[in-house]
């Protein structure tokens, strides 16, 4: 029994977890297993993936986690037989910002949100589709734009509308598209299930919102510092590089919680249709270097260079961390606490 009451997913059901080799979905995997259910977890390769069942087989015990093979998320057959038999799906695989034509991004990111909820739709068994967006949807924080109070049908139109029309040289034109790719992507998962929800009122969305994700790896040595969780590895051997000259104050999450909130997507019964903002508090990196001279006042830190704050207020933000206390936490981790858990093989090394 969870402090909710009796979960919407039974203990013990299979959830199907998109791209589980990835830095957040590894996480949102990790936090099913340990609220008690099963998981398949969907990757390109088998092989080179295969760490993840071992380090999940040593964790929780064997026959709890399996992989499956789904080499294209974006063809129309991709879950057919991955997804048989599964109550819950969370679709967390996406493509990382490094391209800059949302002609091959966008598309790409929709395709596979949508193939993920069909495949969830068709399938009666599913009762909750879990769907991973970006804070970044809903809106950006750069310096000098004036503040957005964040609602749960606020998304960052503007930066969409830019991303196809800026320059493709831009440096910044990467993120641009992979905020148009969350955005578009959520709009067509809520589209698609209003439009088709009477054919399946059994079957429930909800999407999680997050910003920045940081935190401990799953396993560093097959992971090392992947995505977000690197910029503050790099930070802290004294790397100062253009993506941290360039990132504006704004707000972060550990990547348990962002874990914990998908669960809570899946099997909290007071959770429906919501759009869960995942954002602990605010950061700057000369907060972070700040947390760094705390711990080990001996060592030398880069100087400041990227302090403030974000302007941005999510009114959805207490919302979240009750639900992270539903589900038994006594609310958002710290930003001292993921930062020491962030660096905590880099310091070891």
């Amino acid at each position: 029994m969870t402090p909710f009451g009796t979960p919407a997913i039974p203990k013990g059901s299979t959830i199907l977890v998109t791209g589980a080799n990835g830095w957040v979905a590894s996480n949102v995997a990790d936090q099913f297993l340990a609220h008690g259910y099963r998981v398949r977890g969907t990757v390109r390769d088998g092989a080179k993936s295969a760490w993840l069942k071992e380090v999940f087989d040593e964790k929780y015990g064997k026959h709890l986690f399996e992989l499956v093979v789904v080499p294209d998320m974006g063809a129309d057959d991709a879950y057919n037989e991955a997804i048989k038999g599964v109550t819950a799906v969370v679709h967390v695989a996406s493509v990382m910002p490094s391209e800059a034509d949302p002609n091959i991004v966008v598309p790409q990111v929709i395709s596979g949100a949508l193939t993920a909820l069909k495949a969830a739709h068709s399938e009666p068994s599913v009762k909750r589709f879990v769907y991973t967006s970006s804070s970044a949807a809903a809106v950006v924080s750069i310096r000098g734009l004036p503040k957005v109070v964040v609602t749960k049908d606020t998304y960052t139109e503007d930066l969409v509308k830019l991303a196809w029309s800026n320059p493709l040289d831009d440096p910044r034109q990467p993120y641009y598209v992979y905020v148009a790719s969350k955005a578009q992507a959520e709009q067509a998962v809520w589209k698609y299930y209003k439009e088709h929800k009477t054919e399946r009122p059994d079957l429930i969305v909800n999407t999680v919102l997050p910003n920045m994700v940081f935190g401990k790896t799953l396993h560093l040595q097959k992971q090392g510092y992947p995505s977000t969780s690197g910029m503050i590895a790099r930070l802290y051997k004294g790397e100062v590089g253009w993506d941290h000259q360039n990132l504006d104050p704004q707000y972060f999450v550990d990547s348990s919680d962002v874990g914990r909130l998908h669960v809570a997507g899946a099997i909290h019964p007071g959770v429906s249709e919501e759009r869960i903002f995942g954002v602990a508090g605010q950061f700057s990196w000369d907060s972070i270097l700040a947390v760094f001279r705390k711990f080990e006042p001996e060592k030398t830190f880069p100087d400041d260079f990227n302090g403030g704050e974000d302007l941005n207020e999510f009114q959805s933000r207490d919302r979240a961390e009750q639900i992270l206390r539903d589900l038994g936490q006594p609310g958002w981790t710290s930003l001292e606490a993921v930062v020491l858990r962030n660096i905590e093989g880099v310091r070891a090394a």
